[in-house]
């Protein structure tokens, strides 16, 4: 199941956001660059994306953030998840971006009809994090969920996920730098045809996740670790009109070797987006910056 329907979150802060930056080891701290300007650059990044994105018939909504509180709205696919006639609500594991949900609410109920919504909301006091799909990468062509297990991606969380999704959960471990990579979407994305995935860096069960993929009939695209450090893994496949599209970080297909991009277009058109300074400052890519659109979805 792919869909041409995505929710993207304009920011109005967009920064170096401290309270991630404690366990995201991609984010960079600026030095000589001035959030007026890491802003201005963000901005004009984030119109540029939702404009390839509609040149391509990606149909896009885009709610607008309002103020500082705030940095990491643009990457609303940790905040919520849709599928058919369902919404889920994460918890996050910093507290400033616990405040998004309720946050871009009143704009996401104009998008998607919340009196026809069962809403599955996993926030709760103890601090048990499941970031959406930063956390979770689905395989929704065969109902199956990966989970790199980190402080974004709490194991018990993750099976609760899988079973009241009835996703087959593959957990796994992954490091990078010696730390748990924050994010399973950093290290991997599943398409309809195939996988690309950073498969070196996992530490605990990478036979299993292997497994899973090829038994699913994904082609396995291994990442180089030039390919990983340019989040080629932090890609996205969407319906195009005539073949699936893989959107990407244009440093992310820059990085691609000859052969992977060869691989990738016998399935998909790829279409690069150039969000260096999302990617720099937030210590995410494209991926993390759509939210895909499932809710009026049905499988035919």
């Amino acid at each position: 199941m792919v869909t041409n329907r995505v929710i993207l979150v304009r920011p109005y802060a967009f920064t170096f956001n401290k309270e991630t930056a404690r366990d995201n080891i991609y984010q960079i701290s600026p030095k000589k660059t001035s959030e007026d300007e890491i802003k201005s650059f963000a901005l004009r990044e984030f119109d540029d994306a939702v404009s390839l994105l509609r040149k391509n018939k990606i149909h896009v909504d885009v709610i607008e953030d309002f103020d500082k509180t705030t940095p990491d709205s643009i990457f609303p696919n940790n905040v919520f998840v849709t599928f058919p006639g369902k919404v889920f609500v994460s918890e996050m594991y910093a507290e400033n971006r616990n405040k998004e949900y309720d946050k871009i609410l009143p704009q996401l109920k104009k998008i998607i009809d919340y009196n026809r919504a069962e809403v599955i909301d996993f926030r709760n006091e103890e601090g048990r994090v499941l970031e959406g799909t930063g956390a979770v990468v689905i395989d929704r062509w065969n109902n199956i969920c990966y989970g790199s297990l980190s402080k974004r991606c709490n194991k018990d969380e993750f099976l609760k996920f899988a079973k009241r999704f009835n996703l087959k959960p593959v957990y796994f471990k992954s490091r990078d730098k010696g730390v748990d990579i924050y994010h399973t979407n950093v290290l991997m994305m599943v398409g309809e045809k195939f996988a690309i995935i950073a498969d070196n860096l996992i530490s605990e069960n990478r036979d299993e996740v292997l497994k899973s993929l090829v038994d699913s009939g994904k082609e396995i695209i291994s990442l180089t670790e030039d390919e990983f450090n340019n989040y080629a893994g932090n890609s996205i496949e969407l319906k195009g009109e005539d073949k699936n599209i893989l959107v990407i970080s244009k440093s992310g297909f820059n990085a691609l070797t000859d052969e992977h991009k060869k691989t990738i277009e016998k399935y998909d058109f790829i279409l690069p987006i150039d969000v260096e300074t999302i990617s720099k400052y937030g210590g995410g890519s494209i991926r993390c910056m759509i939210a895909e659109n499932f809710f009026d979805l049905r499988e035919k």
